[in-house]
């Protein structure tokens, strides 16, 4: 089992004031505190703090055992007397189970040898996923109509061939001594280097604003660069500041290495480029990013470094785009009817970085626990069908197999579409964060909610839901579409008559994209068993309601707006 505290930083030991006021009348011969002079507390604290990322680590650990202990909390439980439930069905076992055959394909990858590793859109991995889920329906009920569609890869992928990052000279290092940095990796467009990489000088800019950089000239250094996640690594500082170091204007640099935030993971799959698809940003010049331990220990390496003793560092970044007929990817979906004709999609994507557990292997496990529960159930007792979805080709540019599944269904989906109910990124396991006390909690991060057209009624039903299964969500709604029900509208496709319906939760969060579902065991089954049985909830609940209920008093989507070019996110990057 994983120890329950993973620290990144230098013991705090916290002492009140020994002023002569307070002091008076006091036995002040027992003295908690570290030090009495600013000179004093440097001094005790730089020393041991210079330790590689796996010492730290493990005289972290040592030194604060016998401050704690594990409580061994459960996750929180649900409000409906879970033997009374009628969902009780739905169970952590059947979900887990589902979600370590997704994590053993992802797996398989790496064991391969595959540098950007998971089940990557477009690549076997991702068909490998696809048949098994395919089979596991087939196997449920005879019921369910099991589709397989194939289709080539939409987009042009990034497939890094060579990374790595060499700590060359610097202070801890000796003579020849060098430090390779684990895990570093590249996951999206890069600059390439030369075979044998580029070596420079390393240099630290904080997180890259105009007024670190103001003064400093880094031309043909190899920059540091704190990425710090707002909250995830699909929304972080580095992808203004990379744009800043990139324009030239500070002197061009010879490469970038991103150092993520990300606490206590090994991996971070992270952007620099413009929100909204903008990666090719990333082509400007070669970058290479790692972990938050890895960069730590490198910073503290520029922290001691001289004049006469720089640090520098070699990088190679080496990859290839492959187009859309290098990679084939598909859709699987499975049609269950129900007594109205009228038909409910829940569609989770099958492709996802490294795990791929949190994105969105623990999501898509939980849709097959609905397929079972529900594909076992006689039509009578189901209001409205259900799609149960599994579709490929996602996480370049976030929307992909339910494009093709629209155009090649769109006069099915105009007749007999209710709604859309789309879980993306669920599970995740909050973290108490007091560094240097940092364990897991018994409540997932707050989701949330999205509901496309303002459904007074959809909202009533979620709220609901919360409420029975103790979901937490966040006290806000948001109507724009923000992943694959964007194939459901333009400009990806249009249906006619009336805007499709989309409601769903989601979850982005530090960990988003990140190597955290293994290395913090950081998803929840508990958790997920809770929100599996909320959306069989939420679907029977559908069952009492048509179309016209679900319009009634909503408000349509603005299809011309654009989140990711809005005021708002241009105010938001622009104070990174």
């Amino acid at each position: 089992m994983m120890k329950p505290y993973t620290l990144f930083v230098a013991a705090i030991c916290f002492a009140l004031p020994t002023s002569p006021s307070y002091a008076e009348g006091r036995d002040t011969s027992v003295k908690t505190a570290m030090a009495e002079s600013p000179s004093a507390l440097v001094n005790a604290v730089v020393k041991p703090a210079f330790l590689l990322p796996d010492n730290y680590k493990e005289v972290m650990e040592t030194s604060l055992a016998p401050f704690v202990y594990d409580a061994y909390l459960p996750q929180i439980k649900q409000v409906l007397d879970e033997e009374k439930d009628p969902r009780n069905l739905i169970n952590a076992d059947e979900i887990e189970g589902y979600s370590k055959v997704l994590q053993s394909i992802a797996e398989q990858s790496k064991a391969d040898g595959e540098i950007l590793w998971g089940r990557i859109q477009g690549t076997k991995y991702e068909r490998q996923a696809l048949r098994w889920i395919e089979s596991q329906l087939k196997g449920m009920s005879d019921q369910l109509e099991v589709h397989y569609d194939s289709f080539e890869s939409q987009f042009p992928q990034w497939r890094p061939i060579l990374n790595e990052l060499t700590i060359t000279a610097g202070p801890g290092l000796e003579g020849s001594d060098s430090w390779v940095v684990p895990d570093a990796i590249t996951a999206f467009l890069s600059g390439i280097t030369p075979e044998n990489g580029i070596s420079a000088d390393v240099i630290y800019v904080g997180q890259g604003t105009a007024s670190e950089l103001q003064g400093r000239d880094l031309a043909g250094k190899i920059v540091l660069l704190r990425g710090s996640t707002y909250p995830s690594a699909l929304m972080n500082s580095s992808r203004v500041a990379f744009s800043r170091l990139a324009s030239g204007d500070f002197g061009m640099p010879a490469g970038v290495i991103v150092w993520w935030d990300t606490p206590g993971v090994k991996q971070v799959a992270g952007r620099v480029g413009a929100p909204g698809g903008g990666d090719a940003i990333g082509k400007a010049m070669p970058w290479i990013s790692i972990s938050n331990d890895n960069g730590m220990y490198l910073r503290k390496m520029l922290d001691r470094a001289t004049p006469e003793n720089p640090v520098k560092a070699n990088v190679k970044v080496r990859g290839m785009i492959e187009s859309g007929t290098d990679r084939m990817s598909g859709n699987v979906w499975a049609k269950l009817p129900g007594k109205s004709g009228k038909y409910i999609i829940l569609p989770t994507h099958v492709d996802g970085y490294f795990y791929g557990i949190h994105d969105n292997g623990a999501s898509v496990a939980m849709n097959m626990a609905l397929a079972n529960y529900y594909a076992n159930k006689p039509i009578e007792e189901r209001e409205h069908g259900i799609i149960f979805m599994f579709q490929g080709d996602h996480e370049v540019p976030g929307v992909g197999g339910t494009v093709p599944f629209v155009r090649d269904n769109k006069k099915f989906l105009e007749e007999s579409l209710l709604m859309v109910l789309r879980p993306e990124h669920l599970g995740l396991n909050a973290f108490m964060d007091e560094r240097p006390l940092f364990t897991r909690s018994n409540v997932t991060y707050p989701l949330i909610l999205n509901i496309s057209n303002r459904s007074p009624l959809l909202l009533d039903i979620f709220k609901d839901a919360i409420a029975n299964y103790s979901i937490p969500t966040g006290d806000m709604v948001l109507p724009q579409p923000s992943a694959d029900e964007m194939g459901f509208y333009p400009p990806y496709n249009k249906l006619d008559g009336r805007q499709p319906i989309y409601a769903g939760w989601i979850q982005t969060g530090t960990f988003y994209h990140s190597t955290a579902d293994i290395d913090l065991q950081a998803i929840n089954f508990e958790a997920m068993e809770r929100i599996g049985r909320a959306h069989a909830y939420i679907i029977d609940e559908l069952g009492n309601y048509n179309l016209d209920d679900l319009h009634k008093s909503s408000k349509p989507l603005d299809e011309n707006a654009n989140f990711y070019s809005s005021d708002f996110m241009k105010m938001t990057l622009g104070n990174w």
